[in-house]
């Protein structure tokens, strides 16, 4: 499930082992000194998805209410069922999600063997399919096709899911490590980080979608790569308020990506390590989740299921300062997305 790097000695084999970009516990950080607990405060602005793998679901959490253990807090949940028109192999296969995102009307989803395009919010199947590869990320294109990474299948795909329900033909771009799409509408390219196979570098880069919706192609586009400052990229996501910025996270920290100057500048948020997923309201307001696993000391109400999720929300004002949290006991939540269906 992880890209290995083999280097000599047991010590450096297990620090890389802790490292590997995946789905896995990282290296113990330093104490995190975070502010003192504060009551909840309401947080105006739209409202969030997460995958929980938990209870195999993705959520969707209304900001403002302060308390996520109550039935107020939660406004929508899905995964798939034979009622929504999926197959007993794709209900067997879905684990809680790895990406999600919702559309104009559309949402799609990914998860580490399968992903699909679903109408939103009623979640009827519109397209779907059972992918090897460990698929981490998927976005749903203006033509209704649907692009996907998988960081074990080391590949950027775009699949014809405008073609009909079950279709299979992709276009395919070779990315070691593969983790994040996201269209941007303005200059009409796909974002995505993983892994030059050809030299191991760590990169962001954008990728032209050409062919036609029934035969997709994808090129990159390598003016806009740039080698990412720590390795292992994950998270790449709009930045609400400014189309020429993105978010972009990798196990080492987190960055903003100046689309104009082709740089990388450290997130405001104190350049956090391992954050799976991170956005920002339309206000400015960040969000991110980051492995309980990985937070120094471990919260005392934290995900038991595994190393690379958590039970808890972080907020931070547009500069960088802690605002607060939303936990959800026995939650394992991977990602979050702002559910704001335009791209940028």
């Amino acid at each position: 499930m992880m890209k290995r790097i083999i280097l000599t000695g047991a010590a450096f084999a297990l620090l890389v082992f802790q490292l590997a970009c995946s789905k896995k516990q990282g290296a113990t950080a330093p104490p995190d000194n975070p502010p003192p607990v504060q009551q909840p405060e309401p947080y105006p602005g739209l409202p969030l998805a997460l995958t929980n793998e938990a209870v195999k679901k993705i959520e969707i959490y209304d900001p403002m209410v302060t308390d996520w253990n109550t039935a107020a807090a939660k406004k929508w949940s899905w995964s798939p069922t034979t009622a929504l028109g999926f197959s007993a192999d794709e209900i067997n296969r879905f684990g809680g999600g790895t990406d999600f995102k919702v559309r104009k009307g559309y949402a799609v989803m990914s998860d580490n063997s399968m992903a699909a395009v679903m109408t939103y919010p009623a979640g009827q199947r519109v397209w779907a399919k059972i992918i090897s590869g460990n698929v981490h990320s998927a976005e749903l294109l203006p033509n209704g096709n649907i692009a996907l990474a998988a960081s074990d299948g080391n590949w950027i795909r775009v699949y014809a899911s405008s073609q009909g329900p079950n279709n299979s033909n992709y276009g395919e771009f070779a990315l070691g490590a593969a983790h994040a799409v996201l269209w941007d509408p303005e200059l009409n390219v796909l974002w995505v980080t993983g892994q030059d196979q050809s030299n191991n570098t760590h990169i962001l880069t954008a990728l032209a979608v050409g062919g036609s919706d029934a035969m997709p192609e994808l090129t990159e586009l390598k003016q806009y790569r740039v080698a990412l400052p720590t390795p292992w990229g994950h998270e790449v996501s709009a930045y609400y308020g400014n189309k020429n910025l993105l978010w972009v996270t990798t196990n080492g920290g987190e960055y903003v990506f100046n689309k104009s100057t082709k740089t990388l500048s450290m997130s405001p948020t104190n350049n956090l390590t391992f954050v799976k997923g991170i956005g920002n309201q339309p206000g400015g307001q960040i969000v991110l989740v980051r492995p309980d696993a990985n937070k120094n000391p471990r919260p005392p109400v934290s995900c038991s299921l595994n190393n690379w999720s958590t039970s808890t929300i972080d907020f931070y004002t547009a500069g960088g300062q802690r605002q607060g949290s939303r936990t959800v006991n026995g939650a394992c939540f991977y990602k979050i997305k702002i559910v704001y269906d335009n791209y940028q």
